[in-house]
């Protein structure tokens, strides 16, 4: 089974960022409420991703859904770049500062920077940048929702 990520937002408007999300999972049951997650107000932006990865696109989840990506395929990279990992929940700032760093990134990569190891792809097929681009796109419309991503594994 693979790594699927997710762009979700909490059901709870107090869990707004890791520490609410924490406080929460501590409370008694009958404290905390019933806990889920939901999908992202306006799924438009989702859904105008580019979403084919021979072409450099976003590698779709397994169920096809949107406000999600294959999160296994970007994971060596995210974690050799940035010393994270996408199999650990973000909150809303977790995503803004891996958007500031994916882009401050692309300043240091330069057009020419094609050794992006991408899991289970020739990363010197000549799309391996517009993949991380496709990404960070991904990561703008998380941001501009405050949304959350959600491993799922």
């Amino acid at each position: 089974m693979g790594l699927d990520v997710y762009a979700v937002r909490p059901n709870q408007g107090r869990v707004t960022d890791m520490a609410a999300f924490q406080q929460i999972q501590e409370m008694p049951e009958e404290e905390r409420g019933e806990f889920g997650w939901l999908h992202p107000d306006d799924l438009g932006p989702f859904e105008e991703l580019p979403r084919d990865f021979s072409q450099g696109g976003l590698f779709w989840p397994s169920d096809g859904d949107p406000t999600g990506f294959r999160g296994q395929v970007y994971e060596k990279w995210v974690s050799d770049e940035f010393g994270l990992s996408f199999y650990e929940l973000f909150d809303p700032e977790d995503v803004r500062n891996l958007l500031e760093r994916v882009d401050e990134w692309f300043g240091r990569a330069g057009a020419d920077e094609a050794a992006v190891p991408l899991f289970g792809h020739d990363s010197d097929d000549g799309h391996a940048l517009t993949r991380v681009r496709s990404l960070a796109e991904y990561l703008r419309a998380v941001t501009a929702q405050d949304l959350w991503l959600f491993p799922d594994y």
